[in-house]
């Protein structure tokens, strides 16, 4: 599980410490046993809730699994990309066709070089910067490695996908590229969490 900040000229190691905020999981302590008075109703009870626990259970149908779900499970691959010297309106019409919302920008060699999202694209076609600021120009043939974000944080394809989900809160982001030795190999979004959680139901999201 790696992370990395990646751009123009760029591919370096991000240390998780850098990333999140605080330990992922407390540690516990262990306490002493205590003593415990059961009466009968209290064991009837118990007795009753075993049964209707192993009912459910038993008619249960989703499959179950305690293994850890890696960023190769659910990501999407291949990916829709585009080329640092497209314009914005050629970014504007893979939104509009692909029905997408976040397009890595790779260089003419494959690298990963950037991310523009549809959010930035409307930013810059309604004049707004990131400062709210309006501005006046030609908005639809400017290139776009002008307005992409650039580095961009990435993993590897064996990252944990508690990590993401993790991620996505801490750092305010809503995809994250999935690279294997500088050149793309999938993207997660916030919606691919969300539909992991629901196929592995036993997924803990810790953050």
């Amino acid at each position: 599980m790696t992370f990395y900040v990646q751009g123009l000229n760029i591919h370096e190691l991000m240390p998780q410490t850098q990333i999140f905020k605080g330990q992922v999981v407390a540690k516990t302590q262990a306490t002493a046993p205590g003593r415990t008075v059961v009466t009968k109703e209290h064991q009837d009870k118990k007795n009753q809730q075993k049964i209707a626990s192993k009912a459910y259970q038993e008619t249960q149908s989703t499959p179950y699994t305690n293994d850890i779900v890696h960023a190769e499970q659910i990501m999407t691959s291949p990916v829709i990309s585009m080329e640092s010297g497209a314009s914005v309106n050629d970014a504007l019409n893979i939104f509009k066709t692909k029905n997408i919302r976040h397009i890595p920008i790779i260089s003419s060699d494959k690298f990963l070089v950037g991310i523009i999202s549809e959010r930035d694209i409307l930013h810059h076609l309604g004049g707004i910067t990131d400062d709210f600021e309006q501005y006046r120009q030609n908005k639809s043939t400017v290139s776009i490695e002008k307005i992409m974000k650039s580095p961009v944080l990435t993993a590897s394809s064996d990252t944990d996908v508690r990590y993401i989900a993790r991620l996505f809160i801490e750092q305010r982001i809503g995809a994250l590229p999935i690279v294997n030795n500088s050149h793309i190999a999938g993207i997660i979004t916030r919606s691919d969490v969300l539909k992991a959680v629901i196929r592995y139901y036993s997924l803990e999201i810790w953050v």
